[in-house]
């Protein structure tokens, strides 16, 4: 858990940033997390090189899977979007997702003090450290104990 001092502290340095980072599970599964704005995991922002390496890797995947699974919330969010809003909302959650991540964003975007992340797609085909994946040197650092595949959201200050 962060302190108060330490969240205001990151704050200066990392609020308003919208950026992509990466979650691993302990079964090796992997998830890109929208910060949306928000607070950054000491294990992210303390290697801005590494996530940066990263980000070009896990874009740069082949597609796994053409299918998805995308959240309900998310389904009604976009409901009433015309077809331009919703292409533009989907475009990354399906890049990602078709790529073995799961996809985890904020709901309210550059609030600082929210530290809630939900999912908001997932992969039919996660990507698998190990069976998609060997290279150390773009595995995430920052770590969940629990199974990705049951995660509907989660608080970044408890993570690891």
């Amino acid at each position: 858990m962060y302190s108060e001092e330490r969240i205001k502290e990151k704050a200066i340095n990392e609020s308003g940033i919208d950026t992509d980072w990466f979650l691993m599970d302990s079964n090796g599964k992997i998830a890109v997390v929208a910060s949306a704005g928000g607070l950054l995991p000491d294990s992210v922002s303390s290697d801005m090189e590494r996530l940066k390496r990263m980000i070009e890797y896990f874009r740069s995947l082949p597609i796994l899977s053409d299918d998805i699974i995308i959240d309900e919330r998310v389904l009604k969010l976009i409901d009433s979007y015309n077809g331009k809003q919703k292409d533009a909302y989907l475009k990354d959650l399906y890049f990602m997702a078709s790529r073995g991540l799961y996809y985890f964003d904020k709901m309210i975007l550059n609030d600082y003090s929210d530290f809630r992340y939900y999912l908001k797609a997932k992969p039919i085909k996660p990507l698998v450290i190990g069976k998609n994946i060997n290279s150390k040197d773009v595995l995430p650092l920052t770590t969940i104990d629990r199974d990705m595949e049951n995660i509907n959201q989660f608080m970044v200050n408890e993570i690891l």
